[in-house]
């Protein structure tokens, strides 16, 4: 038997997408055949498997005080998607639904959800910018816990995910609204969220090549709050900048700067769905934040970053201690990859 975990990694197996989920679950949610802890969820928020923007713009939902996690689905439930549903038994307090499905979700899908007993309401349709409205205006009108998901928005690319897979984790971990645009233009539906909320701080993620310059300098027509751009050299550069990155005037951004003994989620830099996965451990546990590798070698950028955060050896040894989740089997994220992230967060030789 091979585990696959070293002592300060956990990888979180499955051979496929759905077990990867499954297994999250477990984890997060522990408890058979029911969940069995006070942290249970409130409601459950589904997103199509085929397409990222609708995950991506409904990550703020699973904050408090909806508590709704974020399941993928194809056209169809298979059985191990149900049972986890009933296990998960949401009680959908203060929500239009049990269930909130997101944007074109199968109606077979939704179908065999009410088939469980569980009441579903949908949010957006098959248009994702529509979609990004109405659902951070659903996040808005049932508002975050925290204060940085009333007063502030993310603004990503909508075409394409590669420079923003880390950002739903820190919009699940404090509910900010999730926006999504065009790489010139601004989106009718977008420009009209802005107008019924003109003083939102707006930060943008990605470079020019994803959002560009003249879509930054039109926000300004939009809101009356400020706008903030994070960019980087590559997607690694930019998942680590994105969690060392902290505004002290609206408190938004990890912060992760200090050697704490810090927590983070590791997934390969082409697998969305394993980034919305990792969410919940930014969104419970040890609030990880998501940093990005390559599936066969650790960036440099990132591996100089954990080295840098790994807290000082004491005599004897005592916390704090740095810990990594890992996503996926060896073909997402190779063994030898995680040793790499074994080696840079144990304590360094004496």
């Amino acid at each position: 038997m091979f585990s696959g975990n070293t002592v300060d990694t956990t990888r979180i197996w499955g051979e496929d997408i759905l077990s990867v989920m499954t297994n999250a679950f477990q984890m997060i949610y522990p408890g058979y055949p029911t969940t069995m802890v006070h942290w249970r969820p409130n409601a459950i928020t589904v997103a199509p498997a085929s397409q990222f923007q609708y995950a991506f713009t409904a990550s703020s939902l699973v904050h408090d005080p909806n508590k709704a996690p974020m399941m993928l689905v194809s056209d169809q439930l298979n059985e191990e998607v149900k049972n986890e549903m009933l296990r998960l038994s949401p009680i959908g307090n203060q929500l239009p639904a049990q269930v909130l499905l997101i944007g074109p979700v199968n109606s077979d899908v939704q179908r065999e959800i009410q088939a469980l007993g569980l009441s579903t309401y949908r949010i957006g349709n098959q248009d994702p910018y529509q979609t990004s409205l109405e659902v951070s205006q659903f996040r808005l009108l049932h508002p975050s816990a925290a204060q940085q998901g009333r007063e502030n928005v993310f603004l990503l690319s909508g075409e394409t995910f590669a420079e923003t897979m880390f950002v739903p984790n820190y919009s699940m971990h404090q509910g900010i609204p999730v926006l999504l645009t065009e790489k010139n233009n601004v989106p009718a539906p977008i420009q009209h969220f802005f107008s019924m909320h003109p003083d939102l701080n707006v930060y943008i993620v990605g470079t020019f090549e994803t959002v560009s310059q003249h879509v930054e300098a039109s926000l300004h027509r939009y809101t009356r709050g400020k706008v903030v751009r994070l960019t980087g050299a590559s997607p690694y550069d930019l998942s680590v900048r994105f969690s060392r990155f902290f505004d002290e005037e609206t408190q938004l951004g990890w912060n992760r700067n200090q050697k704490n003994g810090n927590a983070f989620s590791f997934v390969n830099h082409k697998d969305w769905r394993h980034a919305i996965i990792s969410g919940l451990f930014s969104h419970l546990g040890k609030h990880a934040p998501l940093l990005l590798t390559q599936r066969d070698s650790l960036p440099r950028d990132v591996k100089e970053y954990l080295r840098f955060l790994r807290p000082e050896r004491k005599k004897p040894p005592q916390p704090p201690f740095m810990h990594g989740f890992v996503f996926g089997d060896f073909h997402s994220i190779d063994y030898r990859t995680q040793i790499e992230i074994e080696e840079s967060i144990i304590f360094p030789t004496m």
